[in-house]
């Protein structure tokens, strides 16, 4: 029996989903709605999602706990390959069966190749297997992340007024993934990373927190940042790209990732650890989100960054501590006074 894939008529839809198999997913490749004269965006919007399980729903705690993941796909943005480099690649790994489209944003305004690609598997995975090899495709191509992510929807293609619209369907054998010289691949990359990662973890010192020199009841910046920003959307942020638990610098000149967000065993805070001789985060030490911030921003000059930072992004902090600032300037002063007059 074919297999089937979770979709809805939008992002927005959260119950009364639909399924569709392999042979309906190329029809709506092959024969994308067209929208006529709208945005990219608005394209996006109206476009059909699917998702890579036949779970009941999309959300990640379903997926997981029906553990039935049917379609392996990609989610290649502003990338290098064209739709044939990448149907060479797919075929040179062992795929035969398998789609390539477009997205809305392909060649859009400023960005590059964007495609999404649908493998066809013969057999569900389960999620250890289907995640090894997501994670080990993700490396390969360069793909985006959020392909690896269980609950992660795919937006199918649209038509519109002003596209460039491409797809591509190779009609062959679904892949079988079980057993698989592509799963043993999957397997030796994803136990490479967590020996480095786990490696890492047992020997990195952890770098010292900078010296604010707080006075009176002024708030941490340093606290704030380390606090407000994620490490996953920062890095990204800054051009880096996920390969498993892995993220790769954008200076790397390699295809594979060695920078690692540890979590301590001494006070449970995640922080950045980097392998890359070419990253300038690569410190030998682990350091939070504000040491990445002043590196990458400020060039190491995190008084700087302190003082940007704060009247950027934490405005009420920075007026709280500038008034903390005044209050202890005029007690100083006070202070003084009162001591010459004692002295006199």
């Amino acid at each position: 029996m074919m297999l089937t894939y979770l979709t809805a008529k939008s992002h927005n839809v959260t119950s009364s989903f639909t399924y569709i198999d392999w042979k309906t997913l190329c029809d709506k490749v092959r024969n994308p709605i067209d929208l006529g004269s709208v945005t990219p965006e608005k394209a996006k919007d109206k476009s059909e999602v699917i998702a890579a399980t036949d779970a009941p729903d999309k959300l990640k705690e379903t997926a997981l706990l029906h553990d039935n993941f049917t379609l392996l796909r990609l989610d290649l943005d502003d990338t290098n390959l064209d739709i044939d480099s990448i149907s060479d690649a797919l075929n040179n790994i062992g795929f035969s069966s398998f789609i390539i489209h477009s997205t809305a944003s392909h060649q859009q305004s400023d960005n590059g190749n964007r495609y999404r690609v649908y493998i066809q598997l013969a057999v569900a995975l389960r999620y250890a297997d289907w995640g090894a090899i997501e994670s080990y495709l993700n490396y390969v191509f360069m793909a985006d992340v959020c392909a690896t992510r269980p609950q992660q929807i795919m937006y199918l293609p649209t038509r519109f007024k002003g596209d460039k619209y491409e797809h591509l369907i190779i009609d062959g054998d679904a892949f079988i993934g079980q057993n698989s010289a592509l799963l043993n691949k999957a397997n030796v990359f994803v136990s490479e990373q967590t020996t480095q990662q786990e490696t890492a973890i047992q020997t990195a010192p952890i770098k010292p927190t900078f010296n604010e020199k707080l006075i009176g009841n002024q708030v941490s910046i340093i606290d704030a940042v380390n606090a407000s920003y994620e490490w996953e959307s920062l890095l990204l942020s800054y051009g880096y790209k996920r390969q498993g638990t892995a993220f790769l610098p954008p200076e790397s000149a390699s295809n594979k990732a060695g920078a690692y967000i540890l979590v301590s065993h001494t006070d449970n805070k995640p922080r950045y650890y980097s392998h890359h001789e070419s990253d300038p985060c690569a410190t030998g030490k682990c350091i939070d989100q504000f040491d990445f911030i002043t590196i990458r921003s400020y060039g190491g000059n995190a008084n700087q960054a302190i003082k940007d930072i704060a009247k950027l992004h934490f405005r009420t902090i920075d007026k709280h501590n500038k008034k903390e600032w005044a209050i202890h300037q005029q007690n100083t002063k006070a202070k003084s006074l009162f001591s010459k007059v004692v002295n006199s």
